[in-house]
């Protein structure tokens, strides 16, 4: 199967498959096992970071990511004490890797 031919099978109900596959950490090798596609091609238009595919799979990988971050922020509100330490290093790193961006001018 070629790459095209890949890009004219894939139906909207494989985009949604794909991030729903990704938000429960599946990768690239295991969704295209899923839904039965030849894995060359799947994985080759998974590199293209602006692919239709890949867009699916990264928004898969954030949507998990923010319903993870909003459940640790209301546990951190509610007074949890292992979710505000938890809260406190994610956000001290992500301070550290904002700042090392900004100074090494790393986009």
């Amino acid at each position: 199967m070629k790459i095209s031919e890949l890009k004219e099978l894939l139906t909207e109900s494989d985009y949604e498959i794909i991030t729903t596959l990704a938000a429960q950490g599946e990768g690239p090798r295991g969704i295209a096992h899923a839904l039965q596609y030849e894995l060359r091609p799947f994985l080759y238009l998974w590199r293209d970071k602006k692919s239709r595919l890949r867009e699916a799979y990264e928004q898969g990988v954030i949507d998990v990511h923010i319903a993870k971050s909003r459940t640790l922020m209301d546990l951190a509100i509610l007074g949890n004490v292992t979710a505000i330490q938890i809260h406190e290093k994610i956000t001290g790193k992500q301070r550290f890797e904002d700042i090392k961006r900004e100074i090494f001018s790393i986009s």
